[in-house]
């Protein structure tokens, strides 16, 4: 299975989102799920900011070696599952492809919630941790889903 996290600059949110799911994965042996980020208005190959880097250091997980990456068309059409942190991450996907749809979803879903994460940028550490909690939750439940130890409950 291929999972896909979605932000706008691919240096905050779904690289945090990326490094935590990735690290849930590898924890369990799953080394059938592939866990990848973009950004709908990255720059391409910038690295994640330094808060993002502190946040995750603070959970054991190693995000130094992040480069952002710009979402495209072979990236929404070959993923099995795309999570996106706003509701306008999920029009920008469905603006590419609309039948995209069906496989997006917005991350908070996944704690029953509506609304977006916010966005850190330009944050203080404290703030990126902030989000981080925000979407730990989500990431956990997500995980149990796809990993089948959970029943669906947001579709």
């Amino acid at each position: 299975m291929k999972i896909l996290f979605v932000c706008t600059g691919n240096t905050c949110r779904s690289p945090m989102a990326e490094a935590y799911f990735r690290s849930l994965c590898e924890k369990a042996g799953r080394d059938d799920i592939e866990v990848s980020s973009a950004g709908t208005f990255a720059g391409g190959g910038d690295c994640a900011s330094q808060q993002t880097v502190a946040v995750m250091k603070d959970y054991g997980i190693d995000v130094s070696g992040h480069r952002s990456r710009m979402l495209s068309m072979d990236m929404v059409t070959g993923s099995d599952l795309i999570i996106t942190m706003t509701d306008s991450h999920r029009q920008h996907i469905g603006s590419m492809l609309p039948a995209a749809l069906k496989k997006t979803r917005n991350l908070l879903e996944f704690v029953q919630k509506k609304g977006n994460i916010s966005d850190p940028f330009g944050g203080t550490e404290k703030v990126y941790g902030d989000c981080f909690c925000e979407m730990k939750e989500a990431l956990d439940n997500l995980f149990l889903e796809v990993i089948g130890k959970k029943d669906r409950t947001a579709k």
